[in-house]
């Protein structure tokens, strides 16, 4: 094993006792992005972001580093940092405690920057369908050419549990690949909150503003935790700007699209709109589908075609909450073999996850996903006006009234402005006809209907 490679499998052993002394927050914060150097008799070298990481670090566990020190290096081990944001004094403070040590060049800093970023979130695990497909195609240009107009920043946002994470670590892991010269860097909101306060505690908020301003591909997941943290915000608008400025790759994701980030500056809320801003949906039934087939296969566990139709068509929200489902299914296959999984056992587990009550359809709530859906005001329903887009949210009212309630068509055409019973047939064909040539209408249709479901 070489000195490096054995270098990192110790520090590897400190973080996992680390991690066993501290809250999982405190870890992600404070230990997870150090970097061991270099270790010379007993003397350690970490890379920390900054020195206020480093004067909390020494602060607040202080106890904690110098028990695992101690236990994985010896009773006389010692401790010195270096800092990433200045190469200059990383250079020196590594001369002038290990005397012996080499510096590592810029280059080689970059190579070995941590950025945070799992490896198993890539591009050739996120799994497509038509309710992602153009949310990926453009994180795959992002990483092609990280920082080209016009698409940076790049945002992200949707509900929770749909792909936000996977598909923002995705660009990362890709740009490290094609362009290793970059220094990538993944943070979520929380932990960029923490880092700033620490740093203003400290005094060193200039550090703090300056290490994150040298970051080429700056990936921040769930930006709507800086709400109503006007000094971070502050802060993080004058990263935004420097990066921008400079051509740098911003990508944040959110579960809320950039006009509904009440509570945050409006400057920064202005700078975001100016982002491409790509949905990221509730997994289709296609894509849920193709999720639990792939899952299945790689358990070797043989589930039968209508359990996973069963799980598919009912566990809908997002994919967090399908591989929970499926997991608990698979790990009742393991521990009881020769028992089969029938519907009647996927049910009981399912029920679990979600509810197998479908709420009650009515015109009220046709007429509110179907506004909501087609993105049309919901008064110009029952209008006389021939908009297009408003003459299609209607006739979609009149295709699912017809279809899922026991209205007459003469009492649906009332409930839409007095229309008469011929009107709201020609509506249902209308739609009838359009879904089987107009792919983009029928999948607005089959999230209509999806949505009447939940």
């Amino acid at each position: 094993m070489s000195k490096r490679n054995s270098l990192e499998t110790l520090w590897q052993e400190c973080l996992t006792s680390l991690r066993l002394l501290t809250d999982e927050k405190s870890y992600e914060t404070w230990f997870a992005p150090i970097e061991a150097v270099n270790l010379q008799n007993g003397a350690l070298t970490l890379r920390v972001p900054t020195e206020y990481f480093s004067q909390y670090l020494e602060s607040r566990y202080a106890t904690e580093l110098s028990r695992v020190l101690g236990e994985h290096i010896g009773p006389h081990a010692s401790l010195y940092f270096t800092y990433t944001t200045n190469p200059e004094v990383d250079k020196k403070a590594t001369e002038k405690n290990l005397p012996t040590g080499s510096p590592q060049t810029k280059e080689e800093e970059k190579k070995t920057f941590n950025s945070h970023l799992n490896e198993k979130l890539s591009f050739e695990t996120f799994y497509e369908s038509d309710c992602n497909h153009v949310a990926r195609a453009v994180a795959e240009a992002v990483a092609a050419k990280p920082g080209n107009a016009p698409m940076n920043p790049y945002f992200i946002y949707g509900p929770s549990g749909v792909g936000k994470t996977h598909l923002s670590q995705a660009i990362g892991l890709r740009v490290k690949t094609l362009h290793p010269e970059l220094r990538v860097l993944y943070v979520s909101s929380q932990e960029f909150e923490a880092q700033y306060v620490t740093s203003s505690r400290f005094h060193e908020r200039t550090d703090f503003i300056h290490f994150y301003q040298q970051i080429d591909v700056l990936i921040v997941d769930d930006i709507q935790g800086l709400i109503g943290k006007v000094k971070t915000q502050q802060a993080f608008f004058e990263v935004f700007n420097h990066l921008k400025l400079l051509n740098k790759q911003i990508v944040l994701t959110s579960d809320k699209a950039p006009i509904h980030l009440s509570g945050m500056e409006e400057r920064l809320v202005s700078r975001i709109k100016g982002s491409v801003t790509v949905a990221l949906d509730k997994p289709d039934i296609d894509l849920r589908r193709k999720i639990l087939k792939e899952k299945v296969a790689e358990s070797g566990v043989k589930l039968k075609d209508e359990v996973i139709e069963f799980i598919a068509e009912n566990v809908q929200n997002n994919v967090r909450e399908l591989e929970g489902t499926l997991c608990s299914l698979l790990t009742y296959a393991l521990i009881a073999p020769d028992k089969e999984i029938d519907l009647t056992f996927t049910r009981k587990i399912v029920s679990r996850a979600v509810s197998l009550e479908k709420p009650e359809i009515t015109m009220e709530r046709i007429q509110d996903v179907v506004t909501d859906v087609f993105h049309v005001d919901a008064g110009l329903i029952k209008d006389k006006t021939r908009r297009q887009d408003v003459v299609a949210a209607r006739h979609a009212v009149m295709y699912l009234a017809k279809s899922y309630t026991n209205q007459s068509l003469n009492a649906i055409g009332e409930m839409l402005g007095r229309r008469n019973h011929a009107t709201v047939l020609h509506g249902y064909n209308t739609v009838k006809d359009r879904m089987k040539v107009d792919q983009n209408f029928r999948q607005t249709m089959e999230k209509a209907i999806e949505r009447l479901h939940v």
